[in-house]
């Protein structure tokens, strides 16, 4: 069974929309979800500009951090059986791949593509890698 889902997530909607599919399948199978951040140092392309409403008032969940963003997000769903981490790593993939083995997740969800430009220019997807690189079974939300 599933006992244990990880979740990487990086603000992006497409991050938020994995955890979400995660959370409907956890709650088939009463499995623990971890939702995983991991934050490239020096990443410029994450850094985000005041974004404002039409009136010039600063839009506050523009500014909120990707875990703030998945918190927010896991709270409507209602389900509680939900943890989050965050790390610092300059190999998000490696990073997911070491949690996924230590935590012993059964299944890693996370979306196809996410908010690393830079990184993923240089480095390469991180979805890829973590397909190649994973103990166990990983499904990719687009």
């Amino acid at each position: 069974m599933m006992k244990k889902i990880l979740v990487p997530i990086d603000g992006s909607d497409i991050s938020l929309r994995a955890m979400n599919f995660a959370i409907e399948l956890g709650k088939h199978f009463a499995s623990e979800i971890v939702v995983l951040n991991v934050d490239i140092p020096y990443d410029l392309s994450r850094i985000k500009p005041a974004v404002k409403d039409k009136d010039g008032n600063e839009i506050e969940s523009a500014r909120l951090t990707p875990l703030e963003l998945a918190q927010r997000e896991a709270g409507k769903s209602g389900y509680d059986k939900i943890t989050f981490k965050k790390y610092v790593d300059i190999d998000p993939a490696e990073k997911i791949c070491e949690v996924a083995e230590t935590i012993d997740a059964d299944l890693i969800v996370m979306g196809n593509r996410g908010m690393g430009v830079l990184a993923g220019f240089f480095l390469g997807s991180v979805s890829t890698k973590v397909s190649q690189s994973a103990h166990c079974p990983v499904t990719i939300v687009k």
